[in-house]
């Protein structure tokens, strides 16, 4: 197609279809636009506004459990050490106890060993003494 400068009609809606805004709306519905485009970025800004100190109390919040959380571990973790210590500390009570009734017994039988060995002395030394008084062959010494 070829255009025509001598058509008005193209030219005309030519125009208009180049033509800004500004040119073919009332300057009134323009500035009432542009005022209800404010409010909607105000609106948004103080949205926006509220989701930050929203997730700045979240963010808060998820500290003060994270503290809590780290507070009761660590409170868990101490009463288990001391548990275990209590434990351990009662064992070896008892091991105590045990190695004291073992020792007991064997200084018991170390005794009992000794009166043994005392009692087998005393019944040696007189077997030796019946024997020479009886023998045919100390009588002459």
């Amino acid at each position: 197609m070829s255009r025509n400068p001598k058509k008005p009609a193209d030219s005309v809606s030519e125009a208009e279809e180049t033509q800004p805004k500004i040119m073919t709306k009332p300057l009134p519905m323009i500035l009432d636009e542009l005022e209800n485009y404010i409010h909607r970025v105000e609106e948004a800004v103080k949205l926006a506004q509220s989701a930050a100190k929203d997730s700045r109390a979240a963010a808060d919040q998820a500290k003060e459990s994270g503290e809590r959380a780290a507070d009761a571990a660590r409170k868990a973790a101490e009463a288990a050490v001391a548990k275990i210590k209590e434990e351990a500390t009662r064992r070896e009570d008892v091991l105590d106890d045990k190695i004291s009734e073992v020792t007991e017994n064997l200084d018991a039988l170390v005794d009992k060993v000794k009166q043994e060995v005392v009692a087998l002395d005393e019944a040696f030394l007189a077997l030796k003494n019946k024997h020479v008084e009886q023998s045919p062959f100390f009588k002459n010494k």
